[in-house]
C-alpha cells in the first residue's frame, strides 16, 4: 500500500482551525478521497457539524475526551487511525488536533509500528490567533510546542490586530524561524500539498522535546432541552468568557436557536435556521465544574 500523506493541523481554541480544515475540504473533496480526524479535548465534538455543513463527501474519525498526544490516548489512537484507514482507503488524512494538544510527539505517531507504513506527514499546520497571540503564549506553554512544529504558521484574524502584527512575527521567527508565515483572515491561504516536513530540532533541545502532558484544564459538556431567554443567555455567557479560554455550540433560546462562540473575552452569538441537537455547549478552561455550570444553566431556563 502506497503512503498516504499526512496533514497536522493545529492551534489554540478558536483560532480557526476548522475553518482551515472546510476551506481544504472545499477545494480538494471532489478530487480526492479525505480522512479527517477531530481530536476534541472535551467529551463532544461540536466541530464536526461544521465539516459536515459544507456537503462535501469526505471519511471523519472523532476522538475526545482527551489529546491524541497525550499518554492517556496515544496508544488507542494510532490503533484506531490505522483500523481507520485499513477501512476507507484515503487518499489525503488530516488530524485537526485539540486546541490544547502538544503535539511535539508526533513523531512517535508517524513512526509507530502501526502507522509507520501507512502515512507519511506531508505538511504541519498551526493557526495562530494573531488577537489573542499573547494571552496563549503567556498562559498555556503547549502554543509554543505548536508553532515551534509547523511548516506553516497561519497568522490568523489580521485584520483584527493589525498594529501587533510586526511584534508577532517577529515573535513567531523566534520561536520557530524556519517556518512560512502567512498572514490572512478566515484562514484563506494557498495549501502546499505534498511538501516535505522538516521539524526543528536543533530549536526543541532536550527539555523541550518532551512532551507537557495532559493540560491543567477542565472541560464541560452543558446539554438542555429547556429554552433559556435572551438575556439570561448574555449574562452566562459574558460571565464566563471571561474566565474560560472557548465557548462553543448551539443553544435554545426562547427566541429561537442560536451559535455561541466565545474565545475569550470575543463573544459571537448568532441565529442559525435550525437546532436539532436542543442545547449543546462545550466549556473549556481552568477549573471547570461540570455539575454546576449545569445546575446554573438550568436554573437560568427555569427563570422564563
Amino acid at each position: 500500500m502506497k503512503k498516504i500523506p499526512f496533514y497536522l493541523v493545529t492551534g489554540f481554541l478558536g483560532s480557526g482551525k476548522t475553518t482551515l480544515i472546510k476551506q481544504f475540504i472545499g477545494r480538494y473533496a471532489d478530487s480526492k478521497k479525505i480522512a479527517i480526524i477531530q481530536n476534541e479535548y472535551a467529551e463532544v465534538n461540536i466541530d464536526s457539524r461544521e465539516l459536515k455543513q459544507t456537503g462535501k463527501s469526505f471519511e471523519l474519525l472523532e476522538m475526545n475526551n482527551g489529546s491524541v498526544f497525550c499518554v492517556c490516548l496515544l496508544g488507542s489512537f494510532v490503533h484506531s487511525l490505522a483500523d481507520f484507514i485499513h477501512q476507507h482507503q484515503p487518499d489525503q488524512v488530516i488530524l485537526e488536533a485539540s486546541g490544547l494538544s502538544d503535539p511535539i510527539t508526533i513523531s512517535q505517531i508517524i513512526s509507530s509500528s502501526a502507522l509507520g507504513n501507512l502515512i507519511w506527514l506531508a505538511h504541519s499546520y498551526t493557526i495562530v490567533d494573531a488577537l489573542n497571540f499573547q494571552k496563549t503564549i503567556e498562559r498555556v506553554g503547549r502554543n509554543t510546542h505548536q508553532i515551534r512544529v509547523a511548516d506553516t504558521i497561519v497568522l490568523n484574524k489580521c485584520d483584527l490586530a493589525v498594529k501587533l502584527l510586526s511584534e508577532i512575527r517577529s515573535k513567531l521567527l523566534i520561536i520557530n524561524p524556519f517556518a512560512k508565515i502567512v498572514e490572512t483572515s478566515y484562514c484563506k491561504i494557498e495549501f502546499l500539498q505534498d511538501s516535505v516536513f522538516h521539524l526543528p530540532i536543533s530549536l526543541i533541545g532536550k527539555n523541550q522535546n518532551e512532551s507537557a502532558g495532559r493540560p491543567d484544564v477542565g472541560s464541560a459538556v452543558i446539554k438542555c432541552t429547556k429554552a433559556v431567554s435572551a438575556e439570561n443567555l448574555d449574562h452566562f455567557i459574558r460571565k464566563y468568557s471571561l474566565i474560560t479560554y472557548r465557548i462553543k455550540g448551539y443553544v435554545d433560546t426562547v427566541n429561537g436557536p442560536v451559535a455561541v462562540h466565545t474565545s475569550f473575552e470575543h463573544i459571537e452569538i448568532k441565529p442559525v435556521p435550525d437546532n436539532p441537537y436542543h442545547t449543546e455547549v462545550v466549556i473549556i478552561g481552568p477549573e471547570i465544574d461540570q455539575k454546576v455550570l449545569q445546575l446554573e444553566f438550568e436554573n437560568l431556563c427555569n427563570q422564563n
